[in-house]
Parts: C-alpha cells; structure tokens; sequence
C-alpha cells in the first residue's frame, strides 16, 4: 500500500487577492464621486436659503478648520412650537411636579417629548416676510414638520432634511471648513480679547434641493461674508 502524498497548500491567484482590494476601493470612490457630484448639483441648482445657528464659541469656532453647527431650528423647544411636531413619533417628557402654572417662565409644554432616535424628519421653511433691510440676509422661518418627505410645498417654500439625536435635530449642510487663510482673516477682523467665552449666532446660507438635501455656501459673521466649502 502506498503512502499518500500530503497535498500542497492551494495557491490563492493573484488576481483574487487584488480583487479583494480593488473592489471595495472602487466602491468607495464610486459612494464619493456620486456624493460630491450631488452636491456641486445642489449647489448649482438649490435654492437660497438663510438659517440662523444655535450660539457658537466663536473663539473656538474659527479656530477649527472643520465645523458642524445646529440651525436654531434643531433645537427641540424651538420645534415644539411648530405644525407637525405633534405627529413626529418620540417619547413625551412628563411636567416637573414643582411647575407653578402662573409663572409663565416655569409653564411646561404638553406637547414636549424627545423624538425617536436617529427619526428622519423634514422641516418646511418659508422666506421672512419683512424685506431685507441690510447687507446680513434675514433666516428663513420654519413653518411645518413631517416625518415623510412632503409632495406638496407653498409657494416659495423649501424642505431640509434633518435627522434627530438625543436632544436635537441636525440638519443636512450643518458641516463645513474653513480654510487656513479665512480663519486667519476673520481672526484678524475680529477682537476676541474680550470674546474667549462669549456666545454668538451665526447666519449661514445654503442651496437646498427638491429632496431636501443642502450644502452650506455662505458664512456671515456680523456684518462679513466668507465662502464655505463642504
């Protein structure tokens, strides 16, 4: 009876192993090729819109090159007032027992909750009313919510896409950068000795499309205008 010969160990083709980095290379830069020409779409063919941030530090704010802001519209106290925050699905927060009902300042909101985690939502946003009156453009005004993305706007009225948090929304076009030269700009502009710790809103200006989606174009800081990269 003969021995058996212990088989050789499979050779692995080199193609396969350079397929295996290949494709999910390319997958990824198809994913940013297809994201980057989204948005040179949207930039090109959205629709001006103006939003005010929550405060920033703005010390620390240009001090970074990449920067993700909240719209005052992400805050939740802010929705709350607004149609449609009552059918967006969340958990409802209950009043403190101390609320004292006389004292507007302590009212508790019946209808204030903390909306499902990671909820697409949309908000309508409207152009202001009152005519523009300085160089600074005046925020859109938020006007409606939906959980679904509406078929039908108002006149003049947009959607931006946003997706809850823990305690906020954050919105589609809430990330840009600031190049080196432009932080040293505004740095230079502006005197912030006295400014280490002192909280400011901001005035962006975005391009948002039919779906929703939108990219931050324009930053105002006071009364200054610098260009936003996404």
């Amino acid at each position: 009876m003969q021995n058996e010969q212990p088989s050789s160990p499979e050779k692995i083709k080199p193609s396969l192993v350079l397929g295996r980095f290949l494709i999910p290379l390319l997958i990824q830069t198809a994913a940013m090729l297809t994201g980057a020409f989204f948005a040179v779409h949207t930039e090109v063919n959205g629709k001006l819109v103006t939003l005010e941030t929550e405060p920033v530090n703005l010390s620390k704010f240009i001090r970074n090159s990449s920067n993700r802001v909240s719209y005052n519209i992400s805050n939740f106290k802010i929705l709350e007032e607004i149609p449609g925050w009552e059918e967006l699905p969340g958990t409802p927060v209950p009043c403190p027992r101390n609320n004292q009902p006389r004292n507007r300042e302590n009212q508790c909101n019946p209808d204030a909750k903390l909306l499902d985690p990671d909820l697409t939502l949309y908000a309508i946003l409207s152009p202001p009313t009152a005519e523009e009156t300085g160089e600074v453009p005046t925020p859109w005004v938020a006007v409606g919510l939906s959980g679904d993305r509406p078929t039908e706007l108002g006149e003049n009225q947009v959607m931006i896409k946003g997706r809850s948090l823990e305690d906020l929304v954050e919105y589609e076009g809430g990330k840009f950068y600031l190049m080196r030269s432009q932080r040293e700009e505004i740095l230079e502009s502006l005197d912030l000795t006295d400014q280490e710790e002192k909280l400011e809103t901001l005035v962006i200006q975005l391009k948002v499309n039919q779906r929703g989606n939108a990219v931050p174009v324009n930053l105002w800081i006071g009364d200054r205008n610098y260009l936003l990269s996404n």
